[in-house]
């Protein structure tokens, strides 16, 4: 994905063009983790950790778009798809 291409949003099915591109914009590729398991009831505290360990989604980069019928907005770039690249 750069600036220029054709995109539309997974959701909803608008199209736009996207306008900037703030890479690494969300999340993070590594977390601490609790691995083992906690019975119920009981406190997790910060110093309990087992680990570290991937996250879900990992870093997304956040997109600038003008749309065809609102305002620009920025979303998060897993939430839209490329249609057709520009130039």
């Amino acid at each position: 994905m750069k600036v220029g291409d054709l995109i539309r949003e997974k959701s909803t099915g608008r199209t736009g063009i996207v306008e900037r591109i703030d890479v690494d914009y969300f999340g993070a590729t590594q977390a601490f983790k609790r691995y083992a398991k906690i019975e119920r009831g009981k406190c997790i505290r910060g110093e309990m950790v087992d680990g570290f360990g991937p996250t879900k989604d990992g870093k997304q980069d956040r997109v600038m778009i003008c749309w065809t019928d609102d305002y620009a907005s920025y979303l998060k770039s897993g939430e839209i798809e490329v249609i057709s690249e520009g130039r």
